[in-house]
C-alpha cells in the first residue's frame, strides 16, 4: 500500500510539472525583478504582442530549456551559429542584445516567462 501511495505521488507531481503548474514562485518573483532591470522588457513582452522582439507567451513550451538559457545568457554567439536564432534575427531584423545576464539570472527569468505565460 505505501508503494502504491508512493508511485501515485510521484505520478500526480509529474503531471503537475507537465502541466506547468509547477511554478517556483520565489524565482518567478525574482526573474520578475530582473525582466525590468535587464531591459527585456524594452523588447519583448509575455502575451501582449510582438515590440522589437518576439511575444516570449509560451516560449517554454516552444524551445528546450537549454536553448532559452543560451539565448539569454549568449545571444552573440547564438545569432552567429544557432539556425533557430539566425531565423529570429532575419524575421525581427535587430539582434538580440546581450545584457550580460548570468546562468542562474537566467533561471529565474525563464521562470518568470514561465509564469506569466499561464496567466
Amino acid at each position: 500500500m505505501k508503494k502504491f501511495l508512493a508511485l501515485s505521488l510521484v505520478g500526480m507531481a509529474v503531471v503537475l510539472l507537465a502541466a506547468g503548474k509547477g511554478i517556483d514562485e520565489k524565482l518567478a518573483t525574482k526573474g520578475e525583478k530582473l525582466w525590468t532591470e535587464k531591459g527585456c522588457n524594452a523588447c519583448h513582452t509575455i502575451g501582449k504582442g510582438k515590440l522589437v522582439g518576439p511575444d516570449l507567451k509560451g516560449v517554454t513550451e516552444k524551445r528546450e530549456y537549454k536553448w532559452l538559457i543560451a539565448m539569454i545568457v549568449n545571444p552573440d554567439s547564438m545569432l552567429k551559429y544557432d539556425p533557430i536564432a539566425k531565423d529570429l534575427l532575419k524575421q525581427y531584423g535587430v539582434p538580440m542584445t546581450n545584457q550580460k545576464v548570468s546562468k542562474e539570472e537566467a533561471k529565474a527569468i525563464i521562470e518568470y516567462i514561465k509564469r506569466e505565460s499561464q496567466k
